[in-house]
């Protein structure tokens, strides 16, 4: 994959991964609904899921950094 395609991928990934993390925060904790035990379990396992997917994209990215040749930090 070339190094452009794989930033931008990895830019959207980061983005989709942390307004899912977000949302989940957000009815998990902050909305008060009820909710049953399958759901519950569901966004736990998510909120770890997706903050994993979040830092492989943040690898992919820097990656993607240091084959175009531009600064990383």
């Amino acid at each position: 994959m070339n190094p452009k395609a794989m930033l931008n991928s990895a830019h959207w990934i980061m983005a989709a991964t942390l307004l899912s993390s977000l949302l989940i925060v957000y009815i998990a904790y902050g909305a008060n609904l009820k909710l049953t035990i399958q759901t519950q379990v569901f966004l736990h396992v998510g909120l770890i899921i997706f903050p994993v997917f979040f830092k492989i994209s943040y690898i992919i990215r820097l990656s993607a950094l240091k084959q175009l040749g531009r600064p990383v930090g």
